[in-house]
């Protein structure tokens, strides 16, 4: 398929006790994109849930969220990737945070599990006390009709790494979807300057998703929930060259994807055609087909243990272990770690 129109909904996202209102708005918002066109709608992260409510939303919906969006699906024969909280099953108190996409068929094609979430004492600020959310430990490129689309979820989009290994998965547009704020930031490290403004939050998340963009030649969809009606949060969707569509607060931004540009961009390098005078095609803004200018052989640093990284997999030692954990070098350039 040449051209794709997709939809990033930046929802008027509900929370706690009545996050379960997020589903009927979901197949709102579906109702809606579809008939503007979409063929993908995008929705942030953990929406429509549950994931910051009650896990078990039975009293009040005859349905999941999931199985709704699944019906929604197949009824507009369209893709679908939303998220929420799900419990390991394997280990009390714990959870995993997903990106699931669905087909037309309203069949689940990925469920994605970040792979690296926020420390517990985020997770408990997010998610009503829920600390210890794990890693999962697979990346998802799912190849469909529309291209093949990668998930990463939220602050994900700031590890370059994760993006560079699904576009060398074949990942042609990439779904980061984000959660926003939950208000005034109540977690500023106060470092001596005053507290971001929110559109300036949002406007580096903005410019985060056009680096990646740029640099792996693939199309970034972003979408943050918006729980205040001031917020400024909204979504955005980058081509390498630019960004193609963005809001501000609730509402949804469309674009049409042009994948065989895109195809073009990742299929020749520069030459003289690109440099003649006046050039026999109209140069892009990035260099073509630099997802290939690579020198792994350099990158073995990038693998090597950090002696003060986090340990993901804490949990394996006792749950509490996270404490152990400080994320700063210490004065001297002394670091702890929990992996003793």
């Amino acid at each position: 398929m040449d051209k794709v129109r997709i939809a990033a909904v930046a929802p008027g996202a509900f929370r706690g006790q009545d996050e379960y209102r997020n589903a009927a708005q979901a197949v709102a918002y579906v109702d809606e994109a579809v008939q503007q066109g979409a063929r993908l709608v995008v929705f942030p992260e953990g929406y429509p849930g549950p994931c910051n409510g009650p896990m078990d939303s039975g009293n009040r919906l005859t349905r999941t969220p999931l199985e709704m969006l699944r019906e929604a699906g197949r009824r507009h024969r369209v893709y679908i990737a939303c998220g929420d909280l799900e419990e390991t099953g394997f280990l009390p108190d714990t959870y995993y945070l997903c990106q699931k996409l669905i087909s037309p068929d309203g069949e689940i094609l990925a469920n994605y599990r970040r792979c690296q979430p926020t420390p517990p004492a985020t997770n408990a600020y997010l998610y009503s006390g829920r600390r210890h959310v794990l890693p999962g430990d697979e990346f998802a490129v799912v190849e469909t009709e529309l291209g093949r689309l990668g998930l990463i979820i939220c602050s994900e989009i700031f590890v370059p790494e994760l993006a560079r290994v699904e576009m060398l998965m074949g990942a042609e547009v990439l779904l980061a979807p984000i959660g926003g704020s939950f208000g005034r930031a109540k977690m500023s490290l106060k470092v001596g300057r005053d507290i971001p403004h929110p559109r300036a939050m949002m406007s580096l998340w903005k410019c985060v998703a056009q680096a990646r963009a740029a640099e792996n030649l693939m199309y970034v969809v972003i979408a943050a929930n918006v729980w205040e009606k001031e917020s400024t949060w909204g979504a955005c969707i980058a081509s390498p060259e630019r960004v193609l569509a963005e809001s501000e607060g609730a509402g949804i931004a469309y674009a049409t994807l042009d994948m065989e540009q895109l195809r073009r961009l990742r299929a020749r390098c520069r030459s003289e055609e690109d440099y003649a005078d006046p050039p026999v095609i109209v140069p892009p803004l990035v260099c073509p087909g630099q997802h290939r200018d690579r020198r792994p052989e350099l990158y073995a640093k990038l693998v090597e243990p950090q002696p003060d990284a986090f340990d993901f997999f804490y949990h394996r030692k006792g749950l509490e272990r996270w404490q152990e954990f400080n994320r700063l070098s210490q004065p001297g350039g002394a670091r702890t770690s929990s992996r003793a």
